[in-house]
């Protein structure tokens, strides 16, 4: 993949390759942006950009040595840091520092780039803030979060800032499409994923249960079905469960954008969005999202989910 292939961040690659092509690059970026936008794969391709070969027209051209290997993830003068666990550990700091005490081996450009910067803990972040204050003339340090705010401000304040937007619902839907979903998943599952391919597609890879809301829809809910449903929805793992509860609340939120006449801002477009809305009250509407609410917030104290479950389905009965 070159720059050419990203999608959705025009104005970010417009900006780098203005820089690029006007020799303004600075010694340290900090990529800022929601998850699975295009952040780390914008870091690996700037980095084909610099140190291609052969570059066409201010981009990689994935032919010569160099982008091959960057490709494969054995550059030797390419960095790519992720956390070991839940944190960047100091000694993956001081590998960078040892790996910076001696010249690039074929790189025009060595680029270090640190995924979830965020996870440094203070002292792994201490230990590369002395690395920061002085980047060797050879190398590009780029730092990828979600929320700056995360990061020591002492960090921060050495990097530019380049911010990344979610990316559009047709942009996600189109290559939802191309991987082989069928249009109206792909669809439904652009307009869940908060502007992010990556939440879109772990969502693509779960069995969604959006079964039921359909039965509601159809007023043929049986207490087999809903018993079924919510012992499915148990043997889930926790963050699953609630990513699944979020489908649902906003699967309802829809159905009272409905109701109370705001269209417009109906993000999942379900040909039986109507009949639903017009089984069921607006208060009872209401209660149901905020049950599901509840049921989230519970999620995260010691509770039986089954339990939890059972006693949420059973309260969606029919409006009477």
């Amino acid at each position: 993949m070159a720059f050419r292939d990203i999608l959705g961040q025009e104005r970010v690659l417009r900006w780098l390759k203005a820089a690029i092509s006007q020799n303004r690059l600075t010694g340290s970026y900090l990529f800022v942006g929601p998850e699975g936008v295009g952040k780390a794969t914008v870091a690996i391709n700037l980095a084909k950009v610099l140190n291609c070969l052969s570059p066409k027209e201010g981009d990689a051209c994935e032919a010569c040595i160099s982008c091959k290997k960057i490709n494969k993830g054995i550059h030797p003068d390419i960095l790519f840091i992720q956390p070991q666990g839940q944190v960047i550990k100091i000694d993956q700091i001081r590998d960078i520092q040892r790996n910076l005490s001696f010249r690039p081996i074929m790189a025009k450009r060595r680029i270090i780039i640190i995924d979830q910067a965020e996870a440094m803990p203070e002292a792994s972040a201490n230990a590369f803030l002395k690395t920061l204050e002085e980047p060797p003339l050879d190398t590009i340090f780029i730092l990828i979060a979600q929320d700056k705010h995360m990061l020591l401000p002492t960090i921060t304040s050495r990097c530019q800032i380049i911010t990344f937007s979610p990316l559009p619902s047709k942009v996600i839907e189109d290559f939802l499409k191309n991987q082989g979903f069928e249009p109206i998943n792909a669809q439904i599952l652009a307009q869940l994923s908060s502007g992010s391919i990556k939440y879109a597609m772990r969502l693509g890879q779960r069995e969604i249960p959006i079964n039921l809301f359909k039965l509601w829809s159809e007023k043929r809910v049986s207490i087999p079905e809903i018993l079924e449903t919510a012992h499915t929805l148990a043997d889930k793992d926790t963050a699953e469960l609630s990513s699944l509860l979020e489908i649902y609340q906003s699967l309802w939120r829809d159905v009272l954008m409905f109701k109370i006449g705001c269209k417009e801002f109906i993000i999942n477009k379900e040909k039986d969005l109507e009949t639903v809305a017009s089984h069921w009250g607006l208060q009872k509407v209401l209660d149901i999202m905020e049950m599901i609410e509840q049921v989230k917030q519970k999620l995260k104290q010691n509770v039986q989910k089954r339990l939890i479950l059972e006693e949420l389905a059973f309260n969606l009965e029919e409006d009477k």
